[in-house]
């Protein structure tokens, strides 16, 4: 028995030895994952970044009644706002690391509500008279990239057709700044408004955006609706709100958000405004590199320790069978072999991708086990059934890094199954041993009837 409980007392000592070894290699998943994303940092810079769209918004300009100098700037946000975004994403390649990049092509409609729009007003809170320069005008809109524009922005106000592709126009006033501050590029081009006013204007707007990462937009309309249609198959959402309607296929994804103005930090949607900044919510999306090798390691050597542990207690058990001695380092160069399994899967995904370099590495593990094992224990059927229950939790831990949703309850139901089946074969080990207790036992008997 004190043989049995050494032997027990040394798989856990290695199971402890090896799970150290395999936090290390975490340590040099988080070296490469950081390299990615410098990778995805540098790609950005040179593509573009994350981009964040806003606008269209007018823009007019308003001054003290009978002065020529600019007071402020009145500021109308579109009534209504439809958003229809066509995105196609791709994995740049840099060496052995990918960026994710997309082109979208972007499609806004809507309307601006101008009819109880006047050309003079009375200020109250200035006491001052204040004229609105409808005939020049200014329709606006801001991205966070102005590298992802190839050409400027079109749209269409009723029929008229402009291009925003300058700058934001202070009509002379150096203190007059756009709403979208500086961390946005505000592209924008002057427009007469004056006819459109007492009107609801329908407006069109067009334009190609390329960028790297996320995309998102401000529903910046009274009522927004946002759709993304995209072909990305592992899309992430986030912003100020999650989609009201999602679906994600093989194929791609279409996401549909609904924000009306009650539901977003906003002021109204026309106001006068001189060199206030806005901070405005956005919904988007995120657009993540395929496969997420990185990620998926990490998972995997979260369940190491559990896999080198039933890995040596299957070794034990087909050791207490054939009654060949595996000795200390016969169990340490195993345990090795099964850490060098998830270096191996880190270097291969990073070339071939997690699922191939999954099976690839426990292949070769597993090969290799089970030469060592048949070269010590000289029995092809029991190493065959040690090498069988460690592919088969190879599988098991696959399939938990495939359904992270349901990964706990699969895997306690797990644990249950190869808790009973261990249970099952110490009660074997124990049945082998007792004929030959009972043999002394009836000898001892059959000693004290004869001297009686």
């Amino acid at each position: 028995m004190d043989k049995y409980m050494k032997k027990i007392f040394l798989i856990g000592l290695m199971t402890v030895i090896c799970g150290l070894v395999s936090l290390c290699i975490k340590s040099i998943v988080y070296e490469r994952e950081s390299l990615s994303e410098a990778t995805q940092l540098e790609v950005s810079k040179s593509w573009s970044g994350s981009q964040t769209f806003v606008g269209p918004v007018l823009c007019v300009p308003v001054s003290e009644y009978g002065k020529a100098g600019i007071y402020t700037c009145l500021y109308v946000f579109p009534e209504h706002m439809n958003v229809d975004a066509t995105v196609k994403s791709e994995n740049l390649h840099r060496g052995i690391f990918d960026a994710s990049v997309y082109n979208a092509a972007v499609n806004i409609e809507g309307t601006f509500n101008l009819k109880d729009m006047v050309e003079s007003t009375f200020d109250v809170d200035s006491q001052k008279s204040l004229w609105i320069d409808w005939e020049h005008g200014q329709v606006i809109a801001a991205i966070a990239d102005a590298k992802g524009l190839e050409e400027g922005i079109q749209i269409t106000l009723n029929d008229s057709s402009i291009i925003l592709d300058e700058h934001f126009n202070t009509y002379g006033s150096k203190e007059l700044r756009s709403i979208f501050g500086y961390s946005s590029e505000t592209v924008c081009e002057l427009a007469n408004l004056k006819g459109m006013l007492k009107k609801e204007v329908k407006f069109s707007l067009k334009t190609n955006l390329k960028g790297s990462g996320e995309l998102h937009f401000a529903p910046i309309g009274k009522d927004s609706k946002v759709t993304m249609h995209g072909n990305s198959t592992d899309p992430s959402f986030m912003g100020m709100t999650l989609p009201s309607t999602r679906e994600i296929t093989k194929d791609g994804f279409t996401a549909t958000w609904k924000v009306i103005d009650i539901s977003r930090k906003a002021d109204d949607q026309v106001f006068y405004s001189k060199g206030k900044s806005m901070s405005f919510d956005t919904v988007g999306t995120k657009f993540l590199v395929r496969d997420g090798q990185y990620t998926q390691t990490n998972r995997a050597l979260k369940y190491a320790f559990l896999v080198i542990l039933l890995s040596l207690v299957a070794v034990f058990f087909g050791e207490m069978s054939v009654g060949s001695e595996i000795n200390a380092l016969n169990y340490l160069l195993i345990g090795a072999a099964l850490v060098l399994f998830y270096l191996m899967l880190l270097s291969l995904a990073e070339w071939i991708g997690f699922g191939l370099a999954y099976i690839a590495s426990a292949v070769l593990i597993l090969g290799m086990v089970a030469l060592y094992l048949n070269a010590i224990v000289h029995d092809k059927k029991t190493v065959t059934a040690i090498c069988l229950f460690m592919g088969l939790v190879d599988v098991f831990i696959y399939i938990l890094l495939n359904i992270a949703d349901m990964a706990l309850l699969v895997g306690t139901f797990g644990l249950f199954i190869v808790l009973g089946i261990a249970m099952f074969f110490s009660l074997r080990i124990k049945v082998k041993r007792q004929p030959n207790e009972s043999t002394e036992l009836v000898q001892s008997n059959d000693n004290a009837n004869e001297n009686k």
